[in-house]
């Protein structure tokens, strides 16, 4: 893939998460649960650790030819997860913004260095032959932004069903007694008029 299109897919896929969390106040970014005990908040940190993932592998490639592997299987990356969860979980909102902010736009700058054979030349041992410096910033940033922009569509979604208002069923058999209201005769500007008292 060439190396203008790995730019438009982050910035398209990063600009759909904004969007998502669009017209959301702070306090509901920073405490409100959206998957389990993590809030929006936490998704921004988690997402911020793995473009940082992304940036040193692509720095470790520029230096040394070839990025070290994290050493993460399918069970040890959820450990790793959580415990970078635990330790910004007491971080303020302005903090987490400033590192998801700043994490992305230092990968954009170091993909932009980068010419296309680099991106997408085969990564040697100990790498899978179909490794490439493409594919591991894919699945670091616009490879799984989606995901968690669909937990957010999807909470969102969610959260607006359960405020919707529920509408009584009626029943067509039961009859109303409906007492009409007393008229009375008044005097309104020299004329005469009707007037019902409400109770």
């Amino acid at each position: 893939m060439k190396r203008v299109q790995v730019l438009k897919n982050m910035e398209q896929a990063h600009a759909k998460l904004l969007a998502a969390m669009r017209d959301l106040s702070d306090q509901v970014i920073a405490t409100q649960p959206m998957m389990g005990d993590w809030t929006i908040k936490d998704m921004l940190g988690h997402l911020a650790m793995w473009y940082r993932v992304a940036i040193t592998f692509v720095n470790e490639f520029v230096e040394r030819g070839v990025p070290r592997p994290t050493g993460l299987d399918d069970v040890t990356v959820n450990e790793y997860n959580e415990r970078e969860l635990k330790w910004r979980r007491d971080w303020s909102l302005a903090q987490i913004r400033n590192e998801f902010d700043a994490a992305y736009q230092t990968l954009l700058a170091s993909i932009e260095k980068l010419d296309d054979a680099q991106l997408n030349a085969p990564l040697p041992t100990p790498w899978d032959k179909d490794a490439t410096l493409e594919r591991l910033i894919a699945w670091n940033s616009y490879e799984h932004e989606p995901e968690h922009t669909a937990q957010i569509e999807a909470w969102r979604k969610s959260s607006m069903e359960t405020k919707r208002p529920v509408k009584r069923a009626t029943q067509k058999s039961a009859k109303k007694i409906v007492k009409k209201p007393a008229k009375k005769t008044t005097r309104q500007n020299g004329k005469t008029g009707v007037r019902r008292t409400h109770r």
